[in-house]
């Protein structure tokens, strides 16, 4: 989606609340409770902090900005990883292999809450 043009931040407007845009670059970082299970994915702000593990959070879940949560995680994993830039890449990229086993290590973390087929528990971003 767009963020920025020409360097200013970029803002969707829309009455539905879930396609609106937070405008700026972001950093993505997967929150982890005491059990070892991811429970949220936080969408920041590239210039905003990054989480820590034990620091609080006031968090707002998409679609429900009007809402304010406090979420304290015990570990704080960045998701974000740049592999091309102006066309180059500046990070060797994974297998095919390396990519398959990321995605099923990180299926078997989820909570058996998020990850059962029936009446799935919402996983929050």
């Amino acid at each position: 989606q767009l963020v920025e043009v020409n360097g200013s931040p970029c803002l969707k407007l829309t009455e539905d609340e879930e396609k609106m845009t937070i405008p700026g670059t972001k950093m993505i970082y997967r929150l982890y409770d005491a059990t070892g299970h991811p429970f949220m994915d936080l969408m920041a702000l590239e210039e905003e902090p990054s989480p820590s593990a034990g620091q609080e959070l006031a968090i707002r879940v998409l679609g429900q900005l009007s809402e304010t949560r406090k979420v304290v995680p015990t570990t704080v994993e960045p998701l974000h990883h740049t592999y091309f830039r102006d066309g180059q890449v500046c990070e060797p990229l994974p297998s095919l292999l390396e990519v398959r086993n990321h995605a099923q290590v990180s299926l078997s973390l989820l909570s058996p809450a998020h990850r059962r087929l029936y009446e799935p528990q919402p996983y929050p971003v």
